[in-house]
């Protein structure tokens, strides 16, 4: 195995960095750069709109995706961590865990959550990154669910509530 070199390893962290920020503050530009142009995704069921778990698409029909359900959320959290480097024949493949937080707020007017206005996932993800000419892209990303609690059913509301907007 070749050794990744330290400058690398920063700039593929600060795209996992810049993807959470991304999401969470709705900033889709942001969350676009992160991407190839094509992209094989295979996040199980959350994948399955733009053509399901190991599919090649676009990217920007993989950010509709996701906004489709993330702008229905008032808040999010994603804390992307651990990350763990090895090269593949398809460019520098990195580990990382995820901690995601998801509330739809019943109180609009307070910032404190319940459990029944509170979504948490937690899992790992393995993105493939390749070279740009703008830094490195995602190209390849799977998401493996380790566990969900709280109120998984904000996801279908967050969808529903972003289809309005």
């Amino acid at each position: 195995m070749t050794t990744i070199d330290a400058q690398t390893r920063h700039e593929i962290i600060e795209a996992y960095h810049n993807y959470g920020e991304g999401i969470d503050t709705k900033n889709w530009p942001l969350v676009r750069s992160c991407f190839a142009d094509e992209v094989h995704i295979d996040y199980g069921n959350t994948g399955a709109a733009t053509g399901g778990a190991g599919a090649m698409r676009k990217a920007e029909d993989w950010l509709s995706a996701l906004q489709s359900v993330i702008n229905g959320f008032d808040v999010t959290q994603h804390a992307i961590t651990n990350h763990r480097f090895r090269n593949t024949p398809e460019g520098i493949e990195c580990r990382a865990y995820l901690a995601a937080e998801h509330i739809i707020f019943n109180d609009s007017e307070t910032n404190f959550a319940t459990p029944d206005e509170t979504a948490f996932v937690i899992g790992e993800y393995t993105n493939v990154y390749c070279p740009s000419d703008t830094g490195w892209k995602i190209c390849k990303s799977k998401l493996v669910t380790r566990y969900s609690k709280g109120n998984i059913g904000l996801f279908a509301i967050a969808g529903e509530r972003a289809a309005k907007l």
